[in-house]
């Protein structure tokens, strides 16, 4: 059994959708703390103007001290109309490439879940967007597990709970997992350590990597962006760098 475990990102790159599809199951981690201006609410596209941020509002009450799987989307006056302004950006972004009339409806249904919940459209998206580039994991969330612990030990505890024996850890995970805890469980690690390939891009002479997976998708359509999603990398490594077997 192998698992890979993230947080359900907003529009995630390349790189979550090349570690799910080396996976069998994908943790998706939204039991810690949400983390204000990072990726759990936003990502970047290439906008008429250039790189701009797409976001879900966030409510100020209490996001500081819920988890991910708590944290609710902004219900003030203001922000009434989030949704059709954040999907009017993605038409007058991507409505001229070539592939907008295949994304775009995926992207609008799976933003239309109803929901309070701004972690229910992130999960939404990144299920969506795996069903079209034929990623199929069985999906787990570490809210409904019963672990605890942080960093390291909540890794573990989840790889235990999940009964797996190799877990795709990302490269940071290089900085703070204890590899002999891991090794004492019975559990291989193994490093996905993504290396962003380059794809046809519309509206920049100069390649700008680490946008939202969307931007590709946007460009060569679904089909293709499979294929560039995993020239990325296709092997894992392990602590020492040395490629590993995971099948």
């Amino acid at each position: 059994m192998i698992i890979t475990i993230h947080q359900p990102e907003h529009l995630p790159w390349l790189g979550l959708f090349n570690k799910i599809a080396k996976a069998d199951k994908f943790v998706i981690l939204d039991s810690v703390q949400y983390e204000k201006n990072y990726f759990q609410n936003r990502n970047r596209i290439l906008g008429t103007n250039g790189v701009q941020w797409l976001s879900i509002p966030i409510s100020n009450k209490g996001h500081m001290d819920g988890s991910i799987a708590t944290t609710l989307i902004a219900s003030d006056p203001k922000n009434a109309k989030w949704k059709e302004k954040y999907l009017q950006t993605i038409r007058m972004s991507y409505g001229k490439y070539p592939y907008f009339n295949e994304v775009y409806p995926v992207l609008e249904e799976a933003m239309n879940v109803d929901t309070d919940l701004f972690c229910e459209i992130n999960i939404s998206i990144i299920k969506a967007f795996c069903e079209k580039l034929e990623i199929f994991p069985e999906y787990v969330r570490s809210s409904q597990l019963k672990v605890n612990g942080l960093k390291s030990d909540l890794i573990l505890d989840i790889c235990k709970a999940v009964d797996t024996d190799v877990y795709i850890a990302g490269p940071s995970g290089r900085d703070y997992l204890d590899m002999t805890a891991f090794e004492k469980a019975g559990i291989k690690v193994v490093f996905n350590d993504y290396h962003h390939p380059q794809y046809p891009q519309r509206r920049s002479e100069d390649f700008i990597s680490h946008l939202s997976a969307l931007d590709l998708f946007m460009n060569v359509g679904f089909a293709e962006a499979k294929k560039v999603i995993m020239v990325g990398n296709e092997p894992v490594y392990d602590f020492a760098g040395n490629v590993c077997e995971i099948r």
